[in-house]
């Protein structure tokens, strides 16, 4: 039965027929259509057609190198303020994406490597980067100094023109380790501390400074300083600390006995070794020049004898007499301006001993009465109104007016008052009060001055003293 079945079958019959690569449909018959084999005889092959390629096929794999740095700012840095970090800035002209890495520096202390992973960044573009050119990218300015070769010729083939080469910057710098033994190697040969012991033992030199530190609400002030040749160290102790008005509690020592650093950021370095540091030696030290001591500024002007004979003897042929001569820094002392106080014109409220109390204290207070002996004894005068100088002139009316003088001794003060005439009625001239002399003195009218014949110049008036009573006569010859 399969044997029959299989017998039964016939091969089917190819319809399609193929030319140049191309499938041709058979007649009936099983012949080939030959108008539509004549219309593909001019087509290429099917394996010699071009292959088509899109662009960021023929672009892949092709990466644009160029070599920048950008300045980064040091927070509270110990030695630099500005750190200049080098990095690779790749382009890729596949996508237009962009990676940046920062190649790894021993002992830098940084986090080093990759510093943009790949990506397309917003606004940076291929005509952004060239040689010379600074590209912002997320706040950190790149300046291009340096591409390579493969990159020069692609921007070159593209009508790009790319400058030369810049110079390359810093970098971040040497290691530690690096910086330690720079300094170790430049510095002399390490002295035998025991022979130094041995041979400078109890000898100190001995300087004289002053510390400016008026710059805001300071003062100027002097201090000793003593370095010990045994170790170099120093000792810093302030002259007359007790005297200067900071309290007893205070000590007068500013810097304890220590090794000084000779630079401000060796000073506030902290946690390292002290071989890694310049400290102030005896060559640092001279008469005339400033040292630093922790950001203060120590003037050096004086030295005492011994110091003097060391430097002499230890550098004979650098240094003479003339380098140890001491400077003046005293000041002149400041001039307290006068307390001047404004005169009394008269049109104040009170008399001239009140309103001085406005100028003696904030808060016046009555001025003090001496009481004397005589405080109720009163001379008297009978006077009249005479010109103040050869040049005036008194009028008809002033010359026939009639006055009584009347001289307090208590308080020496002055009150006058004018006689009844036929013109004029009696009237007080003058209250009671102190009058100052018009002459270059200023001072005021007293017992002296209360003679016959005195004349008194009283508010533009002159006034001739006459005759007196008889207790002011007996009284003025028994007070001279």
């Amino acid at each position: 039965m399969r044997r029959r079945a299989q017998a039964s079958m016939k091969p089917k019959t190819q319809s399609l027929s193929f030319v140049n690569g191309y499938a041709i449909p058979r007649d009936s018959d099983g012949e080939v259509d030959v108008f539509d084999a004549n219309a593909f005889a001019d087509a290429p092959a099917r394996g010699e057609a071009k292959a088509y390629a899109p662009e960021y096929v023929k672009l892949h794999g092709l990466v644009l190198r160029f070599n920048a740095y950008f300045d980064e700012t040091v927070e509270n840095g110990q030695k630099e303020s500005v750190r200049c970090r080098k990095c690779v800035i790749y382009f890729f002209l596949e996508d237009g994406s962009i990676k940046i890495t920062e190649p790894r520096v021993e002992n830098s202390g940084m986090p080093q490597g990759a510093f943009l992973k790949r990506h397309v960044v917003r606004g940076v573009t291929l005509g952004d980067l060239n040689v010379g050119k600074a590209v912002t990218i997320y706040g950190f300015e790149f300046k291009i100094y340096r591409c390579d070769g493969f990159t020069r010729d692609y921007l070159g083939r593209v009508g790009v023109d790319v400058p030369n080469d810049e110079r390359e910057p810093d970098g971040v710098g040497p290691s530690w380790e690096e910086v330690r033994l720079a300094r170790r190697a430049a510095r002399s040969t390490k002295k035998d501390a025991r022979g130094k012991f041995l041979t400078h033992d109890k000898q100190v030199l001995r300087f004289y400074c002053v510390w400016d530190d008026r710059s805001k609400f300071g003062d100027r002030r002097r201090f000793v300083l003593t370095f010990f040749l045994i170790d170099d160290t120093v000792a810093i102790t302030e002259v007359e600390a007790n005297k200067s008005g900071r309290g007893s509690g205070m000590s007068s020592t500013l810097l304890h006995r220590s090794r000084l650093p000779l630079r401000d950021e060796d000073a506030n370095a902290r946690g390292l070794a002290n071989d890694d540091f310049d400290y102030v030696t005896a060559e640092d030290l001279h008469v005339g020049d400033t040292i630093r001591v922790y950001k203060r500024d120590f003037f050096i002007y004086d030295c005492d004898e011994f110091t003097k004979s060391w430097y002499l003897t230890k550098f004979p042929g650098e240094l003479t007499e003339a380098a140890f001569e001491p400077h003046d820094v005293t000041e002149p002392e400041d001039t307290v301006p006068a307390h001047r106080i404004p005169e009394h014109t008269g049109l104040a409220i009170g008399s001239e001993e009140d309103s001085l109390q406005n100028c003696i204290s904030l808060i016046p207070k009555p001025p003090r009465k001496d009481v004397a002996k005589d405080d109720e004894i009163v001379l008297q005068f009978r006077a009249e109104m005479v010109p103040i100088s050869d040049a005036d002139e008194v009028c008809e009316f002033d010359a026939s007016r009639r006055f009584v003088v009347s001289f307090h001794v208590g308080d020496k003060t002055l009150s006058i008052f004018e006689q009844a005439s036929k013109d004029s009625c009696s009237s007080k001239f003058l209250e009671r009060a102190r009058v100052r002399k018009r002459d270059e003195t200023g001072a005021f009218y007293d017992l002296r001055d209360m003679r016959v014949g005195s004349v008194l110049e009283i508010h533009s008036r002159a006034f001739k003293l006459g005759e007196s009573d008889e207790f002011t006569r007996k009284y003025l010859e028994n007070a001279v």
